[in-house]
């Protein structure tokens, strides 16, 4: 059941909300519409029914009918703004929201996650036969300037100290573990890359 809950200076919006609503809703669980104005927050009956309201379960819809505060008792409420005139597909619109079932709910959502699996499908689908056709493919040059300049990049960066830290004879090639250990952090895999040091014979 639908109630309507207002001053008698809204009367008129009232009746043609009744009016509107006639047959069009079934409501799972009782539902309070508060027309919300200044008088309307300062009427004792108008606050007892939204007091009733919440103690029975019933869902609260506020519409503000001019610009007002909503007052505690529907301050969590979403409230229609109907103070610039009345919209009659804003209310039917949050009415169907508001009424609509679990089940309705979860079947809605199955709805649109088919609709978004079925485009992801369709996209890929589309991806892998593009691919397969040749009409489309892997950037490979791009990928292979990406790492030539990545190369030159670090080449250029660590070069001089590497000139430093590469073995030129049989001796510096004995102490390469020490080298390695003395270069920079940073540096250390570059290092290690350049040469490996020569196995001490025994006694050595």
């Amino acid at each position: 059941m639908i109630h309507i809950t207002f001053t008698a200076d809204q009367e008129q919006l009232a009746r043609q909300i009744r009016d509107d609503l006639a047959g069009l809703f079934e409501v799972s669980r009782p539902l309070l519409i508060v027309l919300v104005s200044t008088a309307s927050n300062q009427d004792p009956v108008v606050a007892a029914e939204i007091a009733r309201a919440r103690q029975s379960g019933a869902q609260l819809l506020p519409i503000l009918t001019e610009n007002v505060v909503l007052p505690e008792t529907l301050e969590y409420e979403k409230a229609l703004n109907f103070a610039a005139g009345y919209r009659r597909a804003s209310l039917l619109r949050r009415l169907s929201q508001l009424t609509m079932t679990s089940g309705e709910v979860r079947q809605a959502n199955r709805r649109a996650l088919l609709v978004i699996g079925a485009i992801a499908a369709l996209m890929f689908g589309l991806a892998i036969i593009g691919m397969l056709s040749g009409l489309v493919a892997f950037p490979v040059a791009e990928y292979n300037e990406e790492a030539t300049f990545q190369s030159l990049w670090i080449d250029g960066l660590i070069r001089e100290t590497l000139e430093y830290a590469q073995p030129r004879s049989t001796e510096d090639a004995l102490h390469f573990a020490a080298t390695l250990e003395a270069a920079p952090t940073r540096l250390y895999y570059y290092v290690r890359g350049t040469a490996t040091a020569l196995p001490r014979t025994q006694g050595e």
